[in-house]
């Protein structure tokens, strides 16, 4: 479980860092989003190009190079999102099997516990958007 959760965490860890060098400040969640590799690794060529005036055997290498990286940033963020959906998973399974042990009573505090730990939770990750 410990290694589960350090594999999680270095996932975040590098798929946050590379938002950070992939992205200005404001962007994110844009238009973008919906395009495939291709489509995007033309775009920041074509911007590259303009940006370096990139002669055309650069531009041809800086488009393969684009590509095989969103490729890879592409199937990093799949690998991402299946680990978050196994560690729900794991959670989940752990606390029904210790609500199985508890009385009712124990239940109750257990319950109330995992609702102020998630509001916590909550409001910190809104303090760090920020």
């Amino acid at each position: 479980m410990r290694m589960l959760i350090k594999l999680m965490v270095m996932a975040i860890t590098l798929n946050f860092g590379n938002q950070l060098v992939a992205q200005g400040p404001g962007e994110g969640h844009g238009p973008d989003e919906n395009m495939t590799a291709e489509e995007r690794a033309t775009k920041r060529t074509e911007k590259m190009k303009t940006e370096l005036s990139l002669n055309a055997d650069q531009e041809k290498q800086v488009y393969e190079i684009n590509l095989a990286h969103l490729i890879q940033m592409d199937k990093y963020r799949e690998e991402q999102k299946a680990l978050r959906e196994k560690v729900k998973a794991e959670k989940e399974a752990t606390r029904t099997k210790i609500k199985a042990v508890l009385t009712p009573e124990q239940n109750v505090i257990f319950d109330q516990k995992a609702e102020e730990h998630k509001k916590k939770q909550e409001a910190c990750h809104k303090h760090q958007e920020h």
